[in-house]
């Protein structure tokens, strides 16, 4: 679908890209003008939409390519996991703060496609979220000591009942931090992470022995 912009030189490619991803993530996807991203790209306005044929594959492009590139260094970051679930998801957490603050622009395009979802991209974000969540599903569960959880409990239930609340309490922070910027979000992410240590506190004495 986009061969005529894979076939471009990779010096020529990375300075579109680049581009986008600055013109997106300070605008987001409605405001984001693509004279903005032409001019600063150094190409003519037809080329881009040679390239993409409109703005929307064009920011569909771009975000996927964060997606990937965020993703693979995030695994990469993370180096050798707990086998404490609670801790896995704790030092998961603290990774995402150290990636953000590394790569901004790219964590800000991220944050915005995901809580600040454009009303005409609503179904093609939605799928790429439960795309990541499910591909991220392996890597929580993956060599767990399950030996910590109590014997009379379902031990699979158990792990749901970790995911379900993991994803409820996402939710409670996307609602509270919708209409802000996501420097505000990394600004409160250590009483974030304080107050996930404190419920998993709780979890556990639920949950383990």
């Amino acid at each position: 679908m986009y061969a005529n912009f894979e076939n471009l030189p990779e010096e020529k490619k990375k300075r579109i890209i680049e581009a986008c991803m600055e013109e997106f993530a300070h605008n987001g996807y409605d405001k984001a003008s693509t004279n903005n991203i032409v001019k600063k790209a150094g190409i003519s306005k037809g080329a881009i939409f040679h390239y993409f044929g409109n703005k929307k594959n064009l920011y569909l492009y771009i975000l996927d390519y964060v997606i990937s590139y965020m993703s693979k260094k995030l695994y990469d970051m993370m180096g050798t996991s707990s086998d404490d679930i609670f801790e896995r998801i704790v030092n998961t957490g603290v990774v995402k703060i150290k990636l953000a603050y590394e790569e901004p622009l790219m964590y800000e395009m991220i944050y915005m496609a995901f809580i600040t979802t454009p009303e005409e991209l609503k179904e093609e974000i939605q799928k790429r979220y439960n795309k990541l969540y499910a591909e991220s599903m392996p890597f929580f569960i993956e060599n767990i000591d399950m030996s910590r959880f109590r014997k009379d409990i379902d031990q699979r239930k158990a792990l749901e009942v970790i995911m379900l609340f993991i994803d409820a309490l996402a939710n409670k922070y996307i609602n509270i931090f919708r209409n802000k910027s996501a420097n505000e979000v990394l600004i409160n992410m250590d009483k974030i992470m304080e107050e996930y240590r404190e419920y998993f506190e709780i979890l556990k004495k639920g949950l383990y022995y």
